[in-house]
Formats: C-alpha cells, sequence, structure tokens
C-alpha cells in the first residue's frame, strides 16, 4: 500500500513530503511521490531526494494525471499541496480544489507551512448525519487502531439546541454521551468539543484549541454555491493537513471490498489499509 504525494516544482514539496509520511505511517504504506510535467525541476528532486522517497515523474495536465494515478489499486490516499506558498490567510489553490473535487479516495491537504511530524491527535468534526459518521468510520478505526487521540467537534444550530430542564450539567453530559455513541461509537473515550454557531466559524477555532495534528472531515465532493463551508474555510487557514473523505467514497470500498471476498481476494484501498493497521495493533 502506498499513499500519493502529488508534489511540483514549488515551496510546499517538502511539506505535503512529510504530511504523506505522517499519514503513511498510520497507514503501515509507503511513500510514492508522483511530479507531472515535462521535466523535474530542481525543488521536486531535491525534496524527494530529502524525503527518501521514490520519485516518478509523468507528462500532462495535473489534475488528469493525479487522479488516474490515484486509481492504482495499491493507492490508499493521495497527499496535495493546499497552496503553492506559505503566506498568511489565503484560499486554496486552484489546482487543489480541482483534485479534491475529482478524486474518489481520501486527500490529505497540507498546508505550505505546516510542520507535519508523527500524528498523535486527529479531530473528527461531525455534523450528526449518518453521512458524516459513515464516511469518517473507518478513520476513526484506523486512529484507533494507532491508538491515537481522538477530538469529536459538533457544532450545534442555535435553532437546534436541545431544551434542557433545571439539571443542565447532568443533562449536557448525557446529550454529549448520546451524541458519540449514535454517531461515533467506535471511540467512546473521544473527546466531545460542543459549539453553538455556524460550523465553519468554530471548527477552525476548536482545531487551534485543541492542538489536533490532523483534522478529518467527510465531504460530498460539491463545491458549488453555498457548500462546502467547512471545508473551504479549513484548506484556506488550518495550521495542519486536512483530510478529505468522500461520502461515495464509503459505498465504493464497501463494495470493493465484497466484491473482493466473493473473489477469494483480500481486502483493497482504504480498506485494506485499515486492516493492516488493525493487524498490527492487536
Amino acid at each position: 500500500m502506498k499513499v500519493l504525494a502529488a508534489i511540483t516544482g514549488d515551496a510546499a514539496a517538502p511539506a505535503v513530503l512529510a504530511g504523506a509520511g505522517a499519514l503513511a505511517e498510520l497507514l503501515d504504506a509507503e511513500v510514492e511521490a508522483l511530479h507531472v510535467g515535462s521535466a523535474r525541476t530542481v525543488t521536486v528532486a531535491s525534496a524527494a531526494h530529502d524525503a527518501d522517497v521514490e520519485l516518478r515523474t509523468i507528462p500532462g495536465e495535473v489534475v488528469p494525471e493525479v487522479v488516474e494515478a490515484a486509481e492504482a489499486q495499491d493507492v490508499a490516499a493521495v497527499a496535495i499541496a493546499a497552496r503553492g506558498a506559505p503566506g498568511g490567510r489565503r484560499p486554496a489553490g486552484r489546482t487543489a480544489l480541482a483534485l479534491i473535487a475529482s478524486l474518489a479516495k481520501p486527500v490529505v491537504v497540507v498546508p505550505p507551512d505546516a510542520k507535519c511530524h508523527t500524528i498523535h491527535s486527529v479531530l473528527v468534526p461531525l455534523d450528526g448525519t449518518a453521512a458524516s459518521a459513515a464516511a469518517l468510520e473507518e478513520t476513526v478505526e484506523v486512529a484507533l487502531g494507532a491508538d491515537l487521540q481522538i477530538v469529536v467537534a459538533h457544532v450545534q444550530l442555535p435553532w437546534s439546541l436541545p431544551a434542557f430542564s433545571d439539571h443542565v450539567p447532568h443533562e449536557a453530559r448525557a446529550w454529549s454521551e448520546e451524541f458519540i455513541a449514535r454517531h461515533c461509537p467506535a471511540a467512546r473515550d473521544a473527546q466531545l468539543e460542543l459549539r453553538v454557531g455556524e460550523p465553519h466559524e468554530h471548527v477552525l477555532d476548536v482545531c487551534r484549541d485543541s492542538g489536533c495534528d490532523l483534522v478529518a472531515l467527510g465531504w460530498s465532493q460539491d463545491l458549488g454555491r453555498g457548500r462546502a463551508a467547512v471545508v473551504r474555510r479549513m484548506l484556506a487557514e488550518s495550521p495542519v493537513p486536512v483530510l478529505l473523505t468522500p461520502v461515495h467514497a464509503v459505498h465504493a470500498t464497501m463494495h470493493a471490498s465484497a466484491s473482493a471476498a466473493a473473489a477469494g481476494d483480500g481486502p483493497s484501498g482504504w480498506h485494506h489499509s485499515l486492516t493492516r493497521t488493525r493487524a498490527l495493533s492487536a
């Protein structure tokens, strides 16, 4: 299994390779660097050499070539840069947005100035829907298998707050325990961070306050107007890598695993890496 690190000839390449390495460590996978272009640049070659990672160069356009390369059965996830250069607040680059909307596998988007290292904790924002919980279920399982600290963030919209009686602390605690049990049952000991307001306004604050090394989000790959506000905000301002898992990828993985089982083959893709992580931690 491998994590495919798509790098270009800019300052973000070392951070992308480091982020890919941190994720690969969790998945017991290897990292392969991929550069799409007519020739290797000095920056790309140097970054791959410093990271002790094999570099593959192919011609063509970045987005379609990376998408095609990621379809290989041995690719568990893809690592890309949020943008080409460090700096203050700015949106994710156009290439990054095009890739996350096109790739069918989990993608870790790395800020160019991120200090990536071994992942010890992961922030899992949940919106309370079954689709969101299902998309992140295997990520949570990987985190548990690697003995990571899990912080669950839930932002309650003001008009949907539950009604509490006079016993607010007790009922709030009971509500929190029920939320974890319903939407993240594998991580009963996870820390739950509750906020009230608009999700895109609070998830970034929880990320900064918690000090987590990775943010994991399930999403529908819809970047239309008024959609993916949390994803856009995190890609623009998150100080740590953001792992995006397409909601439909969960169903595709389940279907592929069922087909492989019927054919007598082992599990594949993200599910295969998860199985290996479980085995190592058993």
